[in-house]
């Protein structure tokens, strides 16, 4: 039984990230309100509406997700001639393809393109597999794939790089675009297109021409970047230590870059030392705390690419214990295993007893924790969120996602705390005579 998010809303996030074509669901009104909702919380800055759109009963007077609106009449009459006149009216209105994707309860039920025409220029986008039995991952990775596949990019080869497998799905991607154009920039790299973060057409359309792809999460754009290997030659780059969480991980994305492209790491090293440095006399002023976390328990519930960084980062820099590891795929299992029963900890994929300082989680599950009469700490680091609104440019990857997590974890723990040591030798730099 799948209790995460599946396929279906990575084909939705995909596709309304990429913006090429109209993302038309083939389900009941209800599939649509709910994917709305989540569209809704995932691109936080407002776009006005499309007037036209009112003229179209599939757009229902919104303009993102058209819907067929099956009912009960469909499952006995069939659904070619409704599906059929949908394409052609959100067609009349925007002038673009539709990506028309099946909610489970269709392709169950009454699934029927016999009335399209068979016109590839005007007939919908349609993914191939089921999607209710795909991960999200999966999901959005299949269907970037397929739209990319659709389109005629440019070939060519102006030095650039593309940001693949990072956008919409994660914690507060818009702070985290900023984060990671800022440290690729930093290192004489111009970024043509990060791909799941509204990317303009023109970026989209000249992707072949980068001279690399860097995925920051690869269980969201493996399929992708394969195929744009395949198309164009360009090379892709998995970062060995997953997706830039955390400032040892930071410091690996850089290098390896670097090392990819060519260019000189100095620069955006230096920035990530200094920040760190920042950050460690902070900690340092309430020493009492990141010191009382030794031999502590956390736990993690998230993508791989996630998990592994934060993993380390927790256990090598705070010397903290997991208690229940959960990658939600298996990209860099292999690395979380072997790292896991290199130090021992290997029972940690199970879960096991002992007390518990801090958890890493989606929103909903943070809030929930949180809201408990507990001394620990929940840090929210994927979606859903938890709140209405970001108005802090909070992220988890990058120089600035170093310090939200941290922020998070070390102002989460609500143990009493006097803030003052009770010997001596807990100040740094302290010698006994």
């Amino acid at each position: 039984m799948r209790l995460e998010a599946d396929g279906m809303l990575g084909a939705i996030l995909a596709s309304e990230s990429l913006g090429l074509t109209d993302t038309m669901i083939n389900g009941a009104g209800g599939c649509r309100s709910r994917s709305q909702i989540v569209m809704h919380d995932a691109i936080p800055s407002y776009y006005p509406e499309n007037q036209s759109c009112c003229r179209s009963k599939y757009f229902s007077q919104q303009s993102r997700l058209p819907c067929t609106y099956l009912n009960n009449e469909d499952i006995v009459f069939g659904t070619a001639e409704k599906v059929s006149r949908g394409i052609e009216s959100v067609a009349s209105i925007t002038g673009r393809r539709a990506l028309l994707l099946d909610t489970l309860g269709a392709s169950l039920l009454c699934t029927d393109y016999s009335g399209l025409t068979g016109n590839a220029e005007t007939d919908p986008i349609q993914i191939q597999g089921d999607l209710s039995a795909m991960s999200m991952a999966e999901g959005y990775d299949v269907t970037v794939r397929t739209l990319l596949s659709s389109v005629d990019i440019e070939d060519g080869d102006d030095g650039s790089v593309n940001v693949l497998g990072y956008g919409l799905m994660d914690f507060g991607w818009e702070a985290g675009e900023k984060q990671l154009r800022s440290i690729l920039e930093s290192m004489g790299l111009r970024v043509n297109c990060m791909m799941g973060c509204l990317p303009k057409k023109e970026e989209i359309l000249s992707c072949g021409k980068a001279s690399l792809n860097i995925m920051i999460h690869p269980e969201f754009c493996r399929q992708t970047a394969e195929m744009l290997k395949e198309r164009f030659g360009t090379d892709y780059l998995r970062l060995s230590m997953g997706a830039p969480v955390g400032y040892q991980s930071v410091r690996s994305f850089i290098r390896e870059v670097a090392s990819a492209t060519g260019k000189d790491p100095t620069l955006a090293l230096s920035m990530v030392d200094k920040d760190a440095e920042e950050v460690h006399r902070h900690l340092m002023n309430y020493e009492r705390i990141p010191v009382s976390l030794h031999a502590k328990g956390f736990v993690i519930k998230a993508e791989s690419s996630i998990v592994y960084p934060l993993m380390r980062w927790m256990m090598e820099t705070f010397g903290m214990v997991p208690r229940h590891i959960i990658p939600l795929d298996d990209e860099y299992g292999q690395e979380i295993r072997d790292y896991l029963a290199e130090h021992g900890f290997q029972q940690a994929l199970e879960g096991c007893e002992g007390e518990i300082e801090a958890v890493f989680s989606d929103g909903m599950d943070a809030l929930k924790g949180s809201m408990a009469v507990s001394t620990t700490g929940y840090v929210e680091i994927r979606p859903p969120r938890s709140g209405y609104m970001d108005l802090m440019d909070r992220t988890i990857v990058g120089i600035s996602g170093c310090r939200y997590v941290l922020d998070a974890m070390m102002n989460g723990i609500t143990r009493f705390r006097c803030g003052q040591p009770t010997e001596v030798m807990y100040r740094p730099g302290y010698e006994e005579e």
